[in-house]
């Protein structure tokens, strides 16, 4: 497990404690080397929560979505990784989006190296700027919206330079950002390693509805059983006029 990594699994959201992790510049230069690492090895870098938590999320799809030219958006895709696996299942209207020019720059060379440079669109994007959403979402919107470590990054973003508090207007922001990508059939599906499935279900309750869980890895201790890797599926609530 990278520093990174293990830094993500540890940051201990709960105590609402402000993280680099939460940090565009620590990003930026996350993806500034590993631009460098592919140019020269080839390696696409890391897979965030790893190769099982992206199949899961791909055979999600594949299962829930039948038509391969759905239009897909992943929020801070990073390296695009999921994006490729969809690409490769025969999805064709992918969007990636992310606030680090670096990251968008690095996951337009790995697609356009896996000839997939015309069904992944990559586009720089401040997801928790409404204005930004409906640029990209357009008029249509997205029929998924996918996110794959993005909502864990964003808790724990810090409400200012230095700060130790997380900035809690980012986090309230996220799902209205969600709403606002989604049309009125979309569905979200969000895989988080610092949140559990019903706290995920708790947090979205007000804008998003529950349509199922993807099961993952299960631990025991002290008589309980519990999952490192939580992803759970939502659709717009019926009241929401978006």
């Amino acid at each position: 497990m990278s520093s990174d990594k293990a830094d993500f699994v540890n940051a201990g959201v709960e105590s609402f404690e402000a993280s680099r992790l939460g940090r565009k510049d620590h990003w930026d230069s996350v993806y500034d080397r590993e631009i460098s690492n592919f140019k020269e090895t080839g390696d696409i870098g890391e897979v965030w929560f790893g190769e099982s938590a992206a199949s899961k999320m791909v055979s999600w799809v594949r299962s829930n979505i039948g038509d391969t030219s759905a239009r897909i958006l992943d929020v801070g895709c990073g390296n695009g990784h999921l994006l490729l696996e969809l690409a490769d299942d025969g999805f064709t209207n992918l969007t990636g989006t992310d606030y680090s020019p670096q990251a968008i720059e690095l996951a337009q060379s790995i697609a356009a190296s896996r000839g997939f440079g015309n069904a992944i669109t990559l586009i720089e994007q401040d997801f928790l700027n409404p204005a930004e959403v409906a640029r990209v979402a357009a008029k249509e919107r997205f029929d998924v919206v996918l996110d794959k470590g993005t909502y864990d990054a964003i808790c724990l973003k810090p409400k200012g330079n230095g700060a130790a508090d997380v900035d809690q207007a980012a986090i309230d922001t996220y799902p209205l950002s969600v709403v606002g990508s989604l049309n009125d059939a979309g569905v979200f599906l969000i895989t988080s390693c610092n949140w559990t499935e019903d706290e995920l279900v708790a947090r979205f309750a007000k804008h998003l509805e529950c349509t199922g869980r993807v099961k993952h890895s299960s631990f025991r201790f002290g008589g309980a059983v519990g999952q490192t890797v939580a992803t759970v599926a939502f659709k717009k609530r019926r009241t929401l006029d978006s």
